[in-house]
């Protein structure tokens, strides 16, 4: 506080207590006014208190009165970075932003110096006067958005140079932290032009448009190339003859720069999710594969969008390549065997596991040479904790068994572990089944032992 406004204090205190006498409000609670602090520098807050700490009361309430103060500009100024920013309102930055902005100015702040203070004895209340320095406060924000903007400017610039180098993953990493950076910063720039006297101007390179193009631009240079694979027939319940395989590279100009390190996904005729390949130095991805149904007539390779999210699929989508595949039917069927004492465990059982084998490709029939024996096991059943003892809860080991009746051995078997919950131990073990997960790519494995 300036010498002037440390006489301005004790002279405004004493006519306060003066006028505490009277019983009056005081003029700067009414009037938000106050020696030596303009509002043009200054923040100011009034609060009063007639509890028991009536004191510490009114200066917590004028401090949460510029709390309240500081959250309505910072809504405004909302408003103001999503039209200076052009924000799409549905879009995943300007929702960030609203969300953060809620909390930016928390409900514990405590910015701001009481600056008065003033007694109504006969009223037994307290009031209390407090300023921030907008100067002061917006100055430390400041110092953060200038730092942050400039960290995002040097990953984007470092972006440019791995694309040059080939380096796909680790380009797209960098330009979607940089994102992730601006778009962390823009509730605290929303909260810096609510008090600064001019409004933070960030590196219009890195702004939130900016890097989203950058991210487009540099998904539109890649190319994915079928190398070899394409036309192939599968067999359900083997492996595909050969390997599907790609080539990833990055366009320059006349030139294609091989892109390493880079995840390739490969996805069958629906969408479903097939697995994924990295490129190696020369860009190129190779991917075996089980034959399965769900593979459906082709199979399309395409980046894979873990580093991006959500926000870039129609990009992703275009990068991308088609192989054409026939699937063919197995050379075997199963024959189901529950052993289960429990008729409805049974029936539950039985269709848990036939939607699974179909799903894969196999075909369920009454007699066969492979017989597939499905055992369940539970632990006795207690009360769950989740549902305050009033339900029963049940963990479960279901056991799939391979068995050849040719040779009168077992082929193999796996374990699948589930649980389940309701109001009765048999309902409990039926949800458990309702709730059982069969990995496909573990069945096909397993189902692939059985040969004619």
């Amino acid at each position: 506080m300036t010498h002037g406004g440390t006489a301005g204090f004790l002279v405004g205190s004493l006519l306060l207590v003066g006028s505490s006498l009277s019983a009056q409000v005081p003029q700067w609670a009414v009037k938000r006014a106050y020696p030596n602090y303009p509002p043009d520098k200054y923040l100011l807050g009034v609060g009063h208190g007639s509890d028991s700490k009536q004191d510490e009361t009114a200066k917590r309430m004028a401090q949460l009165d510029i709390a309240a103060q500081l959250r309505a500009r910072v809504q405004t100024e909302v408003n103001n970075i999503r039209q200076l920013y052009k924000l799409d309102p549905r879009g995943e930055t300007y929702v960030e932003l609203k969300i953060r902005s809620t909390s930016i100015v928390d409900e514990d702040f405590a910015g701001g110096e009481v600056i008065a203070t003033a007694v109504d004895t006969p009223a037994m209340m307290t009031y209390a006067l407090a300023a921030l320095d907008k100067e002061k406060f917006s100055a430390s924000i400041g110092e953060k958005l200038f730092l942050g903007w400039q960290q995002a400017a040097e990953l984007s610039r470092l972006a440019q140079e791995l694309l040059q180098r080939g380096k796909l993953n680790e380009a797209l990493q960098n330009l979607t932290n940089a994102r992730g950076t601006i778009r962390t910063l823009l509730s605290e720039q929303a909260l810096y032009n609510a008090v600064a006297a001019a409004p933070f101007s960030g590196d219009s390179s890195v702004r939130p448009s900016a890097l989203t193009s950058s991210i487009k631009a540099a998904l539109s240079r890649v190319r994915i190339e079928k190398k070899s694979g394409d036309d192939q027939y599968g067999k359900i319940g083997e492996s595909f003859p050969a390997p599907f395989v790609v080539r990833v590279v990055i366009a320059d100009g006349k030139k294609n720069i091989p892109a390493s390190g880079v995840g390739v996904a490969f996805l069958g005729s629906s969408g479903v999710p097939l697995g994924e390949a990295v490129t190696d130095r020369a860009g190129v991805a190779s991917f075996a594969l089980h034959a399965r149904r769900s593979i459906g007539s082709h199979m399309t390779a395409r980046l894979s969008s873990q580093v991006l999210g959500n926000d870039f699929v129609p990009e992703i989508k275009a990068s991308s390549a088609t192989f054409d595949c026939t699937i063919l039917d197995a050379d075997v069927a199963f024959a189901l065997k529950i052993e289960s004492q429990t008729p409805a465990v049974n029936e539950a059982l039985r269709s848990a596991v036939a939607d699974a084998i179909t799903h894969a490709g196999y075909h369920i029939v009454d007699m066969s040479r492979f017989v597939l024996k499905v055992g369940y096991q539970s632990v006795p059943a207690r009360p769950s904790e989740e549902n305050g003892g009033a339900a029963f809860s049940v963990l479960a080991d279901i056991t799939i068994t391979l068995i050849d009746n040719k040779s009168q051995q077992a082929l193999g078997s796996m374990l699948i572990k589930s649980k389940g919950a309701a109001d009765t131990n048999g309902s409990a073990q039926e949800r458990s089944i309702r709730r059982l997960t069969i990995d496909e790519d573990s069945l096909l494995s397993f189902l692939e032992k059985a040969k004619n």
